[in-house]
Formats: structure tokens, sequence, C-alpha cells
């Protein structure tokens, strides 16, 4: 659990700029043979990603289909379907593809599974906000003004609300923004982390109460006294235990907590819980309570990913480079270098770039952004690359994507343990990673504590 001040600052209301209204097609994808004939995702938003991968938006269970296998963008030119690095490759009308535009009624085949997209006649006006901004969130494209749109309309509501997205796009940021414009503004802000809650941990730090052994003056309060008159932020809930699930529902229905006396204590709270996971797809595998689902979802919202509001990205890194103590120039081939950039870690691995790039630039480090990409050795007496195009331009755009991120991964992960002493808790704040994610990442790049440790002391 996270604590965080009982009261946050107040702001003041902004003024409206002229909402627009645009018309939205919603749009389907339908599993028309394979394992799970008959599935499909009907939605306006602006992105589909469709694999095995439990977060996916169509789950599949075909194992021919890899986790995360291909996705489906909304843009004003149409749908634009992109295999994101599938192993067994994507196809459509017989012949594989790696991106390409999709017409209603087309099929597309992955593994042993068929799809077909589907595009309604008819399209629905929907209105978007005017403003650039929503809190501490920017973006001034039409996906970030409809979202602006509905956390303030939801924002004046005492609803419970469920934010998605991918990790990193700014579900806190969007409670955050919700809270501070609602009529419980001057009441607390609480943040509970979902990956952090044990099943043993979870009735005091929840609900308030005593440890075994303790006498009443140790007893303390839970998270949802704390929050009493404000908002209490259940950040990544599809992570807790189902034993834990079942007592946050009966808090939710009774609206009360129970008490040392016995005597059941009310909670006036707004809950806002966020997922990068598809809960609906966990409550189809019982993995968590619909009852709790319905509860939570009363509203849903979900932040779109950077890559799917690249022209966002100008305004983004200037908003966040101001907030940053060191200067850093963002020329335009820098910036057209961001759009180039998948961004899979989205704004908050943009927001440590910048800040790398802020430090590196300070001591005299011209060429910063060439940490995205690990530089080759290079020949005797040859100019060395000086950014990420220069170095993977001759490969194909699958092996040139996975050989950036995995580069940026490894050198990212190896300079933020140096950086931080080889402390994990230090390097879980600094990445703001949980530390179950940190030692996966760790892990999955072959990164050993005990490894980088030694070269450490072997540069010394």
């Amino acid at each position: 659990m996270i604590d965080r001040p009982d009261v946050t600052e107040t702001v003041q209301a902004e003024r409206e700029a002229q909402a627009t209204r645009v018309p939205l097609h919603e749009w389907t994808v339908e599993v028309v043979g394979g394992p799970d004939k008959g599935k499909k995702v009907t939605t306006r938003d602006a992105l589909v990603r469709v694999g095995s991968d439990a977060a996916g938006d169509l789950v599949l269970s075909d194992p021919t289909v890899s986790r995360r296998h291909l996705e489906v963008e909304r843009l004003p030119q149409g749908l634009l379907l992109r295999d994101t690095g599938s192993r067994n490759g994507t196809f459509l009308d017989g012949r594989r593809i790696l991106q390409a535009f999709v017409s209603s009624g087309d099929k597309v085949e992955l593994g042993k599974t068929k799809l077909a997209v589907k595009v309604a006649a008819r399209a629905t006006e929907v209105e978007v906000a005017g403003t650039e901004s929503f809190g501490q969130l920017v973006g001034s494209s039409e996906k970030m003004r409809w979202v602006f749109t509905e956390l303030r309309r939801i924002a004046r509501e005492d609803m419970n609300l469920l934010v998605e997205g991918e990790t990193g796009t700014g579900k806190e940021l969007a409670a955050r923004a919700v809270h501070q414009h609602s009529l419980r503004r001057h009441g607390a802000f609480k943040v509970v982390d979902c990956n952090l809650i044990s099943e043993e941990k979870a009735e005091r730090e929840l609900f308030g109460g005593l440890r075994a052994g303790e006498n009443e003056d140790k007893a303390a309060r839970g998270i949802f006294e704390a929050a009493r008159g404000g908002t209490l932020f259940l950040d990544e809930v599809g992570e807790l235990p189902m034993s834990v699930q079942g007592k946050l529902l009966r808090v939710l229905e009774t609206r009360e907590v129970p008490s040392l006396d016995g005597q059941p204590v009310a909670v006036d709270v707004r809950v806002i819980a966020s997922t990068h996971r598809n809960l609906e797809e966990d409550v189809r595998q019982g993995r968590f309570r619909a009852d709790l689902y319905f509860r939570l979802a009363v509203a849903r919202v979900r932040l779109p990913p950077l890559r799917t509001r690249r022209d966002d990205i100008p305004t983004l890194s200037q908003a966040l480079s101001r907030g940053m103590k060191a200067a850093l120039d963002l020329t335009p081939q820098t910036l057209a270098l961001f759009e180039g950039y998948d961004w899979p870690g989205n704004v908050r691995e943009l927001r440590n770039v910048l800040e790398r790039g802020a430090l590196m630039q300070e001591t005299g480090n011209t060429s910063w952004l060439d940490f995205l990409a690990h530089t080759p050795k290079r020949a005797e007496g040859t100019e060395p690359a000086t950014n990420v195009t220069a170095i993977v331009t001759g490969m194909p755009y699958h092996e040139a994507k996975d050989r950036v991120l995995a580069d940026f991964e490894r050198l990212y992960f190896a300079e933020i343990m140096r950086e931080v002493a080889f402390d994990m808790k230090a390097a879980e704040q600094r990445t703001g990673l949980s530390m179950q994610s940190l030692y996966r990442l760790l892990k999955k790049n072959g990164l050993r504590l005990k490894d980088l440790k030694n070269a450490e002391g072997l540069e010394k």
C-alpha cells in the first residue's frame, strides 16, 4: 500500500474550449473459424489487440496463436492491421502480411483461427472536448479529447470507475484528475497498489484491525477509513487474490468496514480502479469475480497506448520536459525519431527517456538517443552510428523493432541498477514498476545482480 497525503491540491475549474462532434463507426473483430468460433469484440475504441495473452481484447485459446499476435487500429484512413511479431504469421487473402489496411468483411487467418473484421454502416456522433489536457493528462488527438470528455462527465457523477489501459498510459493520473474535478476534491486521495497486497495483509491494510498479539492501542485504520469523504484508487485491481476480492465486494456492497467493538463503521468513499488486464476475460476464466467487476465498472474508460496517438508525442514531450529540472533540447529530428518509435512502455517510457536524455545532455553528451539501441562495434576508422535509425535501417521492420526494444531494455535496466547501487527497492521507485515486474524484466534480459555487481567492480 502506498500512503499519500490526505489532502490533494484544489484546482480551479479550467475554462472549457468549444467541444466538437465527430462521427465514429462501431466495429467488430469476430472469430469465424477455429477453436474460439463465435467469440468477438465490438468497440468504438481505437485499438483491438488479438492473441492468447489474457491482457488482450480478443483472447484466443488456439495454441498456434502467439500471445500478442496482431492488433487492429482505427485510423482516419481506415482500419490498419499489424502483425505484432507473431510466430506463425498473419495472412490476408492468403498472403502473409506485416501490416495492411483492411475493409469491412475481410477475412484474416492466424494459426488455426480465422477472423472477420466488420464496420457498422451507420456512424454515431460523439462529442469530444476542445481542451488539450485534463489534470496532468495531455493530448490534442481525437482519441485523447474523447477520453477527456468521458472523464469530465464521470467526474461530475459520484460513481465507481474502472480505468483500463496498457502499463504506462497514465491510469493513476486519470484517477487523480477525476478526483480533482469532482465534489470530493477536498477529501483524501488514497492509493492501494494491488500488486503488493498479500492475502495475509489485506484485512488490516484495506479494512483495519489488529494483528495477532497486538493490543487495541496499536489498532490501525484501514485504507477505506483513511479515504472517507474522498477517493480510493485501487491500482491494478486485477492482481487481487480471489479471497480478497470477496472481502472487497462486501465492503462495496455495505459501505461499511468492521471495527474492534463489533459495530460496523460507515465509509463514504468513491472507488476508482485500474487494470492493464482484460477483466471481462478474467471473469470468463474464473480469475476475477463477476459481481466485483460489475461493482467496479459502473463507468469504464480506456486510455489509448502512445503508439496509437503519435501526433500527441511532440506536445506531450514538451509538456513532460517542462517539468524536469534539467533543460532538454527537443529538436525536430529528435521528435521525428520519437514519432517513429512504438513506445511499448507508453508515456512512462517517454518520460524516462526524456529524463535520461536531459541528464546526458547536461554532461555534454549530444548523442543521448544512442542508448535506445546498442551501437555495434565499428570497423577501424569508421564513424560511429549516431541514432537508432542509422543502426537498424538495414534490417527488416520486425527484426529492427525487436532489436531496438531488446537492446533498450537491456541497457536501461543495467544502467538503472548501477545508478541505484543495485537496491531493488530504489529501482522499483525509479522505474515506476512493481517489484514483481522488475524481477521479471531483469530475468527476461539476462541481467543478474551478481553479474552486474561484478562488472561494476571490474570497471572501477
